[in-house]
């Protein structure tokens, strides 16, 4: 491997070219979602050792984990703008994976609770210091491409989630799923902070030294720009059916079609982790060669994606015919994550480069708390107190219900999409 530019002081250690930086970054992002999304698979165990509600449930998957998540993002976010970012994505991994193992050891709902309190701070520094990291790898025409790149290490993440949760956890018990599950962060965490260099800063501004001056200042240029605000009030709310459907798919298609734990942390694993990452990918690529005719495409790619996906997830919500259901949810996972790259890219390509960890970390702000926080606490709360008289059906309309969100946000990202000239 080539030797990479490195700003900080970087001992004898090998440093890789931007591709592997890529890579290692997209790799633990992927373990960030396996760690966050073994929880899903395991739902239905945990909640008969414990006897927990679906409620309760949602808040542990939901809740818990977006608050400590998005209070923790802001303060990392200014230390990313300030210093090493590779080193707090190196440490942060570190420390999800510890509390991901540790989960294992939990004897009652609140060791839970804690124990997801902690993944969610460490989990914080995973996505805007590695944002910041690749908007200076990549250039403005090769950006989304790249963070769409980065975003499939989500799907890979889930799909180890579904098949260490799925398999592990009906051979072995949940508890040893998520020993297995936090242990590659840790490798990781080495990797990257001993091979990936720190790449150099695209401006030389100083930044703030008060993290209220720049959260402010960052805050406030995403306010007054008309796109940028539509772009996070469209991440939000099609993150409110992204983690809905995420924490309550496994146990949908277990209580509706009958199928196993194992067998359906199989099926989940093959369509969101190849198919859909295969969707992400491509999602990417097909923005940033539509953009370069007409910049619209950059975001219009995720108006026809939004589109096109919900009537595959009704029926697949609501069709009780199993093969039928899963065959339209898998077509459905090719367009799941196609926001994500467009979204960030649209946001790097608006502020300044000593803001977009900061900038980064008010959309992650937004999309988690309104995502991780109402999306599967929703379903939940729902499920056990709205629609409880449909019996066995009550969690898949639910979850129908849920994705009204997603047409809310299609709209957000259309007046987003008219301030692109």
């Amino acid at each position: 491997m080539q030797k990479g530019r490195n700003t900080k002081t970087g001992g004898n250690f090998i440093k890789a070219d931007k591709r592997y930086a890529l890579f290692i970054l997209a790799a633990i992002f992927a373990v960030a979602h396996l760690d966050r999304h073994v929880l899903g698979i395991s739902l239905d165990a945990i909640g008969k050792e414990f006897a927990l509600s679906d409620s309760q449930l949602g808040f542990l998957s939901g809740f818990v984990f977006a608050v400590v998540f998005v209070v923790a993002g802001f303060p990392i976010a200014w230390l990313a703008a300030r210093g090493s970012r590779r080193n707090i994505v190196a440490a942060s991994a570190t420390l999800w994976s510890v509390l991901t193992i540790l989960t294992a050891s939990a004897q009652n709902f609140l060791h839970l609770i804690i124990a997801r309190i902690g993944v969610g701070i460490g989990e914080a520094g995973a996505v805007a210091p590695a944002h910041s990291m690749i908007s200076d790898l990549y250039p403005p025409d090769r950006r989304t491409s790249a963070l769409a790149t980065f975003t499939t290490g989500a799907n890979i993440g889930v799909l180890l989630a579904f098949l260490i949760g799925g398999i592990a956890g009906q051979a072995l018990g949940w508890r040893w799923a998520f020993v297995i599950a936090g242990m590659p962060g840790l490798l990781l965490a080495v990797l990257l902070r001993f091979t990936v260099g720190e790449p150099m800063r695209a401006s030389d501004k100083t930044v703030s030294s008060k993290p209220s001056t720049l959260f402010a200042s960052s805050l406030k240029t995403i306010w007054d720009d008309q796109g940028l605000f539509h772009a996070m009030m469209g991440l939000a709310l099609t993150g409110i059916v992204t983690f809905g459907a995420l924490a309550w798919t496994p146990a949908f298609i277990i209580r509706a079609h009958g199928l196993g734990q194992a067998q359906t942390g199989v099926y989940l694993a093959l369509s969101i982790g190849i198919i859909g990452g295969i969707g992400t990918w491509l999602s990417g690529r097909l923005a940033d060669r539509l953009g370069a005719n007409n910049a619209k495409w950059r975001i219009g790619i995720v108006i026809v994606a939004i589109l096109a996906a919900k009537p595959l997830i009704w029926g697949f919500l609501l069709i009780g015919n199993t093969r039928l259901a899963l065959t339209l949810y898998t077509i459905a996972l090719t367009m799941g994550a196609v926001f994500w790259g467009p979204t960030f890219a649209f946001l790097h390509s608006r502020v300044a480069n000593e803001m977009r960890p900061m900038a980064t970390a008010i959309y992650l702000f937004a999309f988690n708390l309104i995502g991780v926080g109402i999306g599967p606490t929703v379903v939940g709360f729902a499920s056990s107190n709205v629609f409880h008289g449909f019996g066995t059906h009550s969690l898949g309309i639910s979850m129908a219900a849920i994705h009204l969100a997603g047409l809310w946000g299609l709209w957000h990202y259309w007046k987003a999409m008219q301030t692109i000239n």
